[in-house]
């Protein structure tokens, strides 16, 4: 799904509830294709929801509130988490 970088997988009580994808540098096109991939993929018919952008990076929920996504924009590293794994860690 995405080509180079590096993946950092959370696994807790025995399931996968977070990717990050700490990719390399692209252009802009390239990275809101990618972005464009990994939000279509992880919100499997949902749309997203961007709830702060704080000046480093935004974050966004799926409209059935089950996964959220952080993108920093400013190093290019994009998160995909459930909510339940977010809320236990915050």
């Amino acid at each position: 799904m995405v080509d180079g970088g590096r993946l950092h997988l959370t696994v807790w009580r025995g399931r996968l509830h977070k990717v990050i994808y700490q990719t390399p540098a692209e252009s802009e096109q390239d990275a809101a294709r990618r972005n464009n991939r990994l939000f279509a993929h992880y919100g499997q018919g949902d749309g997203w929801t961007e709830i702060l952008d704080n000046g480093f990076g935004k974050t966004y929920r799926r409209t059935d509130q089950r996964r959220y996504a952080l993108w920093s924009y400013t190093m290019d590293i994009t998160t995909f988490g459930t909510m339940e794994f977010h809320q236990v860690m915050w």
